[in-house]
């Protein structure tokens, strides 16, 4: 059986490939460690993505259960210009992504 941090890195190294398949160059911006107080970016975030034409995207990718959408939702809603999404790998199901978007969150 595989332990909590085991199956984060590879539902985030699985979500980090769907991106650059999509195009995206990614990165990892989550700090681990046993004394890390903060490890998200923004308290929100495990991924950044570059595309051109200067676009950029923010993931946190969360396994069986979504984090807080209101927190994400806040996050866009004071920065319009960057792309916020959320991927949850569902155990036997695949992936729920949720799009972030001014007017309202979309899911696909």
């Amino acid at each position: 059986m595989k332990t909590a941090r085991q199956k984060g890195n590879r539902n985030r190294r699985a979500c980090i490939t769907l991106l650059e398949k999509a195009g995206w160059l990614v990165d990892v911006v989550e700090k681990t460690g046993r004394f890390v107080k903060v490890k998200d970016l923004f308290s929100l975030f495990d991924l950044i993505g570059l595309k051109a034409p200067g676009k950029v995207l923010l993931v946190q990718v969360a396994s069986n259960e979504p984090h807080s959408h209101s927190k994400l939702q806040a996050f866009k809603m004071c920065y319009p210009g960057i792309d916020v999404r959320q991927y949850v790998w569902h155990d036997r199901k695949g992936w729920v992504r949720y799009f972030y978007e001014t007017n309202g969150k979309r899911v696909v």
